[in-house]
């Protein structure tokens, strides 16, 4: 069977990908930092700062990029979690991963230290100066009055 572009144009392909100029599931970045990537579309509202989103989400240590150690997962703890993006009471790359989701949405976030815990530590289980990866489910989401 003949492929209609040929071994030429799988080359040119793999080309541009080893370039960078063509990037497969890229993420995108938050401008403070926070990278990001939509895994499913939600519908309805975009949440926005001072909007109570209730959420679902796993953590783990960033290994290389890759999901490292697992050190929290609301859905075999506490279970959903309500939070007001954009307080000093959520983790800060959570107030800029989360801007943009739709109810119903899930997101995957690799937040830098600056934006986790810093140069904090949680003995145990989360080192000092840690990259973070979190997937987050949007549930729900209240706006605010007058947004």
């Amino acid at each position: 069977m003949k492929h209609p572009h040929g071994i030429a144009g799988l080359l040119i392909l793999v080309a541009l990908l080893s370039a960078g100029l063509v990037v497969a599931d890229a993420f995108q970045m938050t401008p403070k930092g926070v990278q990001y990537k939509d895994l499913k579309p939600g519908s309805g509202e975009a949440a926005a700062m001072g909007d109570v989103a209730t959420i679902q989400f796993t953590g783990w240590l960033d290994d290389a990029g890759r999901k490292g150690k697992e050190f929290y997962n609301s859905r075999q703890q506490d279970g959903p979690v309500a939070i007001v993006i954009g307080t000093e009471r959520v983790m800060q790359g959570w107030n800029e991963g989360v801007i943009g989701m739709r109810p119903g949405g899930k997101r995957l976030l690799r937040v830098p230290p600056s934006l986790g815990y810093g140069s904090r530590e949680i003995e145990g289980v989360i080192p000092a100066n840690a990259r973070l990866i979190f997937i987050i489910d949007l549930l729900d989401l209240e706006k605010q009055p007058g947004q």
